[in-house]
């Protein structure tokens, strides 16, 4: 593996960290086919499973945070919004000019991109608060 989960990398909740696993071995998959020269195979697969994602992933997130009062709700879902965009910008991209590599790059730029600031920072963040209203509820 390329990009490997590290133990750093978790927020605590278990569906959460397993669709942030899932978003990771689909990046990985994307960049072990470039160093295999069939980067072009996987960035259409990688396209197909961010579509479906972004909307399961950021609704559990979403509704996760509403349930607990998490104070960070718009910025954080201001980010999903954010990323849903690339998301779309990406498609688009890859719909005019196929799996070039000004598209792949950008892929792969993006998704290292969310893991790095938005995984690895907002969603433990958030974690942390559910936490911890979790613990003030017993």
């Amino acid at each position: 593996m390329i990009a490997e989960w590290r133990e750093g990398m978790s927020t605590g909740d278990a569906e959460i960290d397993s669709q942030h696993r899932e978003l990771l071995r689909r990046l990985n998959d994307l960049l072990q086919g470039v160093r295999a020269l069939k980067g072009s195979e996987e960035i259409g697969k990688l396209l197909w499973f961010l579509k479906g994602y972004v909307r399961k992933h950021f609704r559990a997130e979403e509704e996760l945070q509403l349930n607990c009062g998490f104070p960070g709700y718009l910025a954080h879902k201001a980010e999903h919004e954010a990323f849903y965009l690339e998301v779309k910008r990406l498609e688009s991209l890859y719909a005019a000019q196929g799996a070039s590599t000004v598209v792949i790059v950008s892929a792969i730029h993006a998704m290292c991109d969310w893991l790095r600031n938005h995984f690895k920072q907002t969603d433990k963040s958030m974690i942390e608060f559910v936490r911890q209203v979790a613990a003030s509820m017993v």
